[in-house]
């Protein structure tokens, strides 16, 4: 347990950030294909009347967002599609929504500059800033490579390392090179600290899933159950970003990325 007290919130106000999207489904659909060009339509739609009928525009881009999501809910898995829907809640001003979505398109696409542009723009917003602690900024930048690339691509990656292993493995068997034998030991490292990555965050999405609050004026108490102490005076406004540490009931037991 953390030396910090762990605040209680409403399950109803959150919304996983990694999320739990279907599998792949065919692109081609012509359905989907419609859906997302009427998509597409409504934002450009409601960026051009933006200035002259902002509450249309806010509409449109909701709207928007709707569209984008059912494509994702019927099993298109994609950064972009994520990137897109978080443009859209950020564009209507659901800053909670921009950055829950951002935060799902980092995990496909962690490298786009645009992407991180965009997050930190709807970071910025939040009503309630919240600055990460040094021990986990440092951990980032360590283990930059955990953090800045998606877990597809580091098992494949590790299974390219683990297979090379055993080829190597194989030809020392036949021809023993100093080469070889150092080639086996990286490759094995490479390998272990691949796997090991995929399956801290494959844990981490299971029992310690990062999550968003999307909801307005969200009181944190001390305990699951609205007779305990406030842990915060003020309430926690869309954007915040946590770790569910545990759930009891209808309530999530969550520390923020200040460790509180």
């Amino acid at each position: 347990m953390s030396a910090c007290f762990r605040g209680w919130a409403l399950r109803t106000v959150m919304t996983f950030a990694a999320g739990a999207l279907p599998a792949a489904a065919g692109s081609a659909d012509p359905e989907l294909q419609n859906e997302f060009e009427q998509a597409l339509r409504d934002f450009d739609e409601a960026q051009r009347i933006q200035n002259d009928r902002p509450d249309r525009a806010r509409q449109l881009f909701r709207a928007s967002a709707q569209r984008f999501s059912s494509i994702a809910a019927a099993g298109v898995v994609n950064g972009r599609l994520e990137f897109n829907i978080g443009n859209c809640h950020l564009q209507a001003g659901d800053v909670g929504r921009a950055i829950l979505h951002y935060r799902r398109a980092q995990r496909l696409i962690p490298r786009d500059p645009l992407l991180a542009d965009n997050l930190a723009v709807a970071r910025s917003r939040c009503l309630t800033p919240i600055e990460p602690t040094r021990r986990s900024e440092f951990f980032k930048s360590v283990f930059f490579w955990h953090h800045q690339t998606a877990a597809a691509t580091r098992f494949r990656v590790g299974l390219v390392m683990y297979s090379a292993v055993w080829v190597l493995l194989t030809v020392r068997s036949l021809a023993r090179r100093r080469w070889i034998s150092v080639s086996v030991v990286v490759c094995a490292i490479v390998a272990g600290a691949l796997g090991t990555s995929v399956a801290v965050e494959r844990w981490s999405d299971r029992n310690a899933p990062e999550a968003v609050v999307t909801a307005m004026d969200v009181v944190v108490y001390k305990g699951p159950g609205t007779g305990y102490q406030r842990q915060f005076e003020q309430p926690l406004q869309p954007g915040v970003e946590c770790t569910v540490r545990e759930r009891r009931g209808t309530w999530w037991n969550i520390e923020l990325v200040d460790g509180n």
